[in-house]
């Protein structure tokens, strides 16, 4: 094969493989089940990445011993949230290990153990869980916004959750109402 042919070659499957990236999170975000999961506490945004916040959410922190599955957690493990649906987020029901069966009103989010040990969570060895939603860019000047809310706001995020677990961020809501949302272009 003659090299500009053999370099022609690599420029395709790259660009396939990024079309293949970027249309893995759609395919997510369009056939995904809406979740909509509560924030906490949300960190400054960083002078290399542009403005984007960094998202904590009430079901990355678990207690292993609280919630039915499995347990016995460590570091690096993959981990397979059942969350039900509730009124307004979705609360976690049991943690486990390979992708549990899913019934209706129920969605399996999968993520990975970052740190687990002594620290307490209602009695019961902790689980910290990323999800890979943690991340979200926003226009810039206007994260600290979103960094620091007003008393009166209450920041939320809407996410999708496919049938294999995957998850990607839908929109970021103030009060309920849609602030961001993800879209294509």
């Amino acid at each position: 094969m003659k090299y500009p042919l053999r370099l022609a070659v690599v420029v395709a499957l790259q660009t396939l493989a990024l079309v293949g990236m970027v249309a893995m999170k759609q395919w997510t975000l369009q056939t995904g089940t809406p979740v909509l999961l509560k924030t906490e506490p949300i960190d400054p945004r960083s002078l290399f990445r542009g403005d984007y916040v960094i998202l904590n959410y009430a079901i990355s922190n678990l207690a292993q011993g609280t919630l039915a599955g499995d347990d016995g957690f460590e570091r690096h493990d993959p981990i397979h949230v059942l969350l039900r649906e509730d009124t307004p987020y979705w609360q976690p029901v049991s943690l486990h290990r390979e992708r549990p069966e899913v019934p209706p009103g129920h969605v399996a989010i999968k993520g990975e153990v970052l740190y687990s040990g002594s620290m307490m969570v209602d009695g019961a060895r902790s689980a910290t869980v990323r999800y890979g939603i943690e991340n979200y860019f926003v226009p810039e000047g206007e994260g600290r916004a979103l960094e620091q809310p007003a008393e009166d706001e209450e920041i939320s995020i809407l996410i999708a959750v496919d049938r294999r677990g995957n998850a990607g961020i839908k929109a970021v809501l103030v009060n309920g109402e849609v602030r961001y949302e993800e879209r294509l272009f």
